[in-house]
């Protein structure tokens, strides 16, 4: 399935209707739901706290898909997989559309994190095989910046729909926009010629297995990357957030928002030329350093304008990193047990994804929302020194090809 004979832009032609146009239209419904969920929480009579706690949820789901999800892949192949992924979004968009509460919201977002680690699961693994090392970062940070493109027209979208008519009908749009990408999938995704292949161990022993056997990637690299999510999880969040809390409104918040997205979006280029030629290492450090400076700041901001500026800044530091825990994990992930190792993988990643809001909760309730920004920012701090002394740089110079 490893195309490694092919050149740069027909590697990109390749993946264009298979994966790229699929992945933004996901990232558009991802998008959308992580603007939505906190504020229609707000809008269903609960409390900043109470916010953070459902968008905490959608990142629970998240943890406890990425196993099965791992492990589907290796029963019943990637496409099959994506296929449920898809699914899954599109009747939970019209399920959320009719709740009531926010207890019911958080059921819903608990869905919706299961939904997007079941897709991304199987579309990091379909992309890990079909790419060559050398060209990996430059396809993964392609599929990143389209879907910043996605996190671009989401949140600006989401807003006005918001505003306008109500979060019922984001909710339905998102459906709509995942029964789009359903087809795509089903009419230029190849069947896995890996099915039922890699499943070698039972569901419950898959986690301890991988762990053990790949405990020095996950006590170092791994550990990076719970760092990295802990700080991208918080931010999606913090910045709605403050948004409400300087009182600006739905429209406004998600202009910025998609603004900052815009910023993000831009960096996917240099975030590409830099994995594949400085180093994983230089683009996570750039990544989660920059990030961290962003929300330090943030909390001082009580304009529009100022706002909107730290929030680009976030946007910038997350760009530069567009794809490098895909990369990473794709880097290290065993050809023999691809699947169930990147299923773990995300797992960790999306541990982090959930303590994030998690934190911002407790840190809201014990304290107040201004002290969560320099928390988290130092969870950043501790992700730059985990990379920059004790990560093994996984791209080897030999492994580079010319375009």
């Amino acid at each position: 399935m490893n195309q490694s004979g092919l050149t740069t832009w027909q590697m990109y032609r390749s993946l264009a209707l298979s994966i790229y146009l699929p992945a933004l239209l996901m990232s558009f419904c991802q998008s959308s739901i992580l603007l939505a969920i906190p504020l229609f929480a707000i809008d269903l009579g609960g409390s900043v706290s109470i916010a953070a706690l459902v968008f905490s949820l959608r990142g629970l789901g998240n943890m406890a898909a990425d196993v099965p999800a791992g492990y589907g892949v290796s029963r019943f192949g990637d496409k099959f997989m994506m296929l449920v992924g898809i699914a899954l979004m599109a009747i939970m968009g019209i399920a959320s559309s009719q709740a009531e509460s926010a207890l019911q919201l958080a059921g819903a977002a608990f869905i919706f994190g299961g939904a997007m680690a079941i897709w991304l699961v199987a579309r990091v693994t379909h992309i890990s095989a079909f790419v060559a090392d050398h060209q990996r970062g430059k396809a993964i940070s392609a599929m990143a910046g389209l879907q910043r493109f996605g996190n671009l027209m989401g949140p600006i979208v989401t807003g006005v729909v918001a505003h306008h008519f109500g979060f019922q009908w984001v909710f339905i749009l998102v459906s709509a926009i995942a029964c789009i990408a359903f087809i795509f999938i089903v009419v230029f995704v190849p069947k896995s010629n890996q099915h039922g292949s890699e499943a070698k161990r039972g569901l419950l022993h898959i986690v301890p297995y991988i762990l053990v056997g790949h405990s020095r990637t996950f006590l170092t690299a791994g550990l990076a990357i719970f760092c990295l999510a802990i700080l991208r999880a918080a931010r999606q969040l913090l910045i709605p957030l403050w948004g409400n809390a300087i009182g600006l409104n739905a429209s406004e918040i998600g202009l910025i928002m998609g603004i900052a997205a815009g910023a993000d979006m831009a960096m996917f280029p240099v975030a590409g030329y830099m994995m594949d030629n400085w180093g994983r290492k230089q683009a996570a450090v750039c990544c989660m350093g920059v990030i961290a400076v962003a929300l330090a700041m943030l909390p001082w901001t009580s304009s529009f304008l100022s706002f909107c500026l730290f929030a680009m800044l976030a946007g910038i530091g997350n760009g530069l990193g567009a794809g490098i825990n895909v990369v990473l994990g794709s880097d290290f992930a065993p050809e023999y047990e691809r699947g169930e190792f990147l299923g773990v993988w995300r797992l960790v990643g999306d541990t982090g994804s959930f303590s994030g809001p998690v934190i911002v909760g407790l840190a809201t309730q014990m304290l107040y929302l201004g002290s969560v920004f320099p928390l988290i920012a130092s969870v950043g701090l501790i992700g730059v020194s985990v990379v920059l002394l004790f990560v093994e740089e996984p791209l080897k110079r030999r492994d580079r090809a010319p375009n």
